[in-house]
């Protein structure tokens, strides 16, 4: 008996999984995201009437490429959130290196198709938020809040701090690396991390926050 009309076939989940790991590695391997609906068809080894079989548009797959981006670095954001790396000038400092590390492996062009796809779009600026953005700053919230609850960081508003910690970052890899700001106005980005986490804890150190 054949399938009836507009049913899906038994492979239907693996397929489409695995058209989203082609595309995943497409565009975090060589930073192409602009891509119209039929580049990512190309893309993926398939026709654009297969694609089009499993996503109803180009913004559902972007959205299935960020979803399949967050699975990847679960383990990673968990890493930053809690792996031990010593007193808060050394843990934050590590947490800053880590998530320059990963920006160099594949995380940034994530970051650059998120803000690039997202701003103004109400399906992708929310994806970008909930699949990267917002575990990064949950991330860095988790490790400064064991900073305070050892005395080392002051009382203060985790979310605040972390966006305090992560922003200049990622203005500065945004800047050096995907706006090719490291020819324009080079910046050595190890010693901004450097001072910067010296910087925050100045400005949230528990001496500060009990004055």
């Amino acid at each position: 008996m054949g399938r009836r009309a507009g049913s899906k076939n038994l492979d239907y989940g693996r397929t489409r999984a695995e058209i989203v790991g082609r595309l995943t590695a497409t565009i975090l391997s060589s930073g192409r995201h602009s891509l119209s609906f039929r580049e990512l068809a190309l893309a993926a080894g398939v026709a654009p009437s297969t694609l089009r079989h499993y996503f109803e548009d180009r913004e559902a797959v972007l959205v299935a490429v960020m979803d399949q981006v967050h699975d990847l670095g679960l383990r990673y954001v968990a890493e930053g959130a809690t792996a031990e790396h010593g007193a808060a000038p050394e843990s934050l400092r590590w947490f800053l290196g880590f998530l320059v590390e990963g920006w160099g492996r594949g995380v940034g062009r994530a970051h650059e198709l998120g803000l690039t796809e997202g701003i103004g779009d109400g399906a992708l600026g929310p994806a970008y938020l909930r699949t990267l953005l917002e575990p990064t700053i949950h991330s860095a919230e988790a490790r400064i809040a064991l900073h305070m609850a050892r005395g080392e960081v002051g009382p203060c508003d985790v979310r605040v701090a972390a966006v305090e910690l992560v922003a200049p970052v990622v203005i500065v890899l945004l800047h050096q690396r995907a706006l090719g700001g490291s020819s324009v106005r080079h910046l050595d980005v190890e010693s901004f991390l450097d001072e910067h986490v010296a910087r925050f804890l100045r400005a949230f150190g528990p001496r500060t926050a009990a004055a």
